[in-house]
C-alpha cells in the first residue's frame, strides 16, 4: 500500500499513546519598545499552533514503527493531522454523545473576522471558552483552519448561537455555510527540525520518545 500524505488521524495520530502535551502558539510579530514600558506590536503573519508531545513507555517494536513513520515524513516536507489530545470534544460534552452527527456550519462571520456564529448545533448546546474546532476551506490545495473558542456561549432552541469570539482571526477563504468540526478537531502539522526523539531503547521497552510540531498551512 502506497504511503499517502498528509497522514490521516487513523494512520498516525490516533495510534499514538501520549503521556503529556504542551499545546500553544507561536506568534509571528515584530516588536518595538520604549523606555517607559510601552510596546508596539505588528502581526507579520497569523499565529501558528505548536505542540510538544511526549509518548508513554513503548514496546521496542512499537517505538520503531512510530519512528519509521516520522522519518517517512522527510523532515518538514510532508505533514499529518493531529488533534490537541486535551480538546477532543467540547468541554460540556466530553464524549461527543450530545453532539452526535449534528451538521454544524458557519452562519455568519463578523466584519473583523474575529468572531462567528454557529448553526446546526443541538438545542441548548454549550460551547466553552477553550474548545477547539476545525474548518476545511479552499481547494487545490484544501486548507485546514484550526481555531479556539474565546468565550462561552449556548445555542438557542434552533441550534443557533450569537456571535462568538474565536482565535486566531478567520482567514478570508472561510465563508458562510462551511462545515465546522467539533468532534476530534484537528490541525495540519509537520515535525519541527531536530525535535524528534525516537526514545532510548532498553531490553524490553523504549522510553523518552517524543517530538515537537508546528501547524502547516
Amino acid at each position: 500500500m502506497t504511503v499517502t500524505y498528509p497522514y490521516s488521524l487513523a494512520t498516525f495520530a490516533d495510534q499514538l499513546a501520549i503521556s503529556s502535551v504542551v499545546w500553544d502558539i507561536q506568534r509571528n510579530d515584530e516588536m518595538s519598545a520604549a523606555g517607559d514600558g510601552r510596546f508596539w506590536q505588528a502581526e507579520l503573519s497569523s499565529p501558528l499552533w505548536t505542540g510538544t508531545v511526549e509518548l508513554i513507555m513503548l514496546s521496542n517494536d512499537r517505538a520503531k514503527q512510530i519512528a519509521a513513520q516520522i522519518r517517512k515524513l522527510h523532515g518538514t516536507q510532508e505533514s499529518f493531522y493531529l488533534c490537541d489530545p486535551l480538546s477532543l470534544y467540547p468541554q460540556a460534552d466530553r464524549t461527543g454523545a450530545v453532539l452526535g452527527n449534528a451538521a454544524v456550519k458557519v452562519l455568519t462571520i463578523a466584519t473583523d473576522r474575529a468572531s462567528l456564529s454557529f448553526t446546526g448545533l443541538p438545542a441548548g448546546y454549550v460551547l466553552t471558552l477553550g474548545d477547539k474546532f476545525t474548518i476545511l476551506y479552499g481547494s487545490n490545495p484544501e486548507r485546514v483552519g484550526f481555531f479556539e473558542i474565546s468565550e462561552t456561549v449556548a445555542a438557542n432552541g434552533a441550534g443557533v448561537t450569537g456571535m462568538v469570539g474565536v482565535f486566531p482571526h478567520l482567514p478570508s477563504g472561510i465563508g458562510n455555510g462551511l462545515s465546522i468540526r467539533l468532534a476530534k478537531p484537528y490541525c495540519k502539522c509537520s515535525i519541527l527540525p531536530g525535535t524528534h526523539n525516537p526514545g532510548t531503547g532498553r531490553k524490553l521497552h523504549t522510553e523518552g520518545a517524543g517530538f515537537k510540531v508546528m501547524q502547516k498551512k
